[in-house]
């Protein structure tokens, strides 16, 4: 009778990845973006990397384990992007066109990652990373709004931009805005109104 052959590379049956915990979160976060993250199981995680479900255990603690680190994975890709544009922007030679492309970026961002980008909403977990790149975002929207302390004003300040963008593309995701008024031009009076107002002095 043959011997059965073990597999010792650690790759998943059918595939050329390396099963370890990085991979495992790897297939989690694209799954996500792809399919939206509130369709990701271990079953669905499992099928996608064609092994049994009790086989990621002995990379990943849980569900909310995979959760946590997809929530900062999504930060950092947020901070990342943001960080980029406002560098390139020069915010603090030009406020208003910082804080523009600040405004526009968020839109993109989640247009580009919409099955993640509602992790974006929600306080930082207990993992470290999503902590850290929770901080990052905090700091660029204070150079976006050319505040450099983080103080009571501060806080008010970055939570009503954040709730008029989020609110804008809320409403743009859930379809809606259903009246034949063209959405980009609503988002680009409301960035007008953000930077040219004087909603934040």
């Amino acid at each position: 009778m043959a011997k059965k052959i073990k597999h010792k590379t650690g790759r998943p049956k059918g595939t050329g990845r390396v099963l370890d915990r990085e991979s495992v979160l790897e297939v989690a976060w694209d799954l996500a973006n792809r399919e939206g993250i509130e369709n990701i199981s271990i079953k669905r995680i499992a099928d996608e990397l064609e092994i049994r479900s009790p086989s990621l255990y002995n990379h990943i603690k849980d569900l909310s384990d995979i959760m946590s680190e997809v929530a900062a994975r999504t930060a950092n890709l947020f901070a990342d992007s943001l960080e980029k544009i406002m560098a390139d922007a020069e915010p603090v030679k030009n406020r208003k066109e910082g804080l523009r492309k600040f405004i526009l970026e968020y839109r993109n961002f989640a247009h580009r990652h919409k099955g993640v980008y509602h992790l974006l909403v929600s306080a930082p977990s207990e993992n470290e990373n999503h902590r850290l790149a929770s901080e990052r975002i905090l700091k660029v929207c204070l150079t976006a709004l050319s505040l450099k302390v983080l103080n009571p004003e501060a806080i008010h300040q970055i939570r009503i931009l954040r709730s008029v963008l989020h609110g804008f593309v809320s409403l743009e995701r859930g379809n809606g805005f259903g009246l034949p008024e063209s959405v980009d031009e609503s988002f680009q009076i409301l960035t007008k109104g953000l930077v040219e107002g004087d909603l934040f002095g």
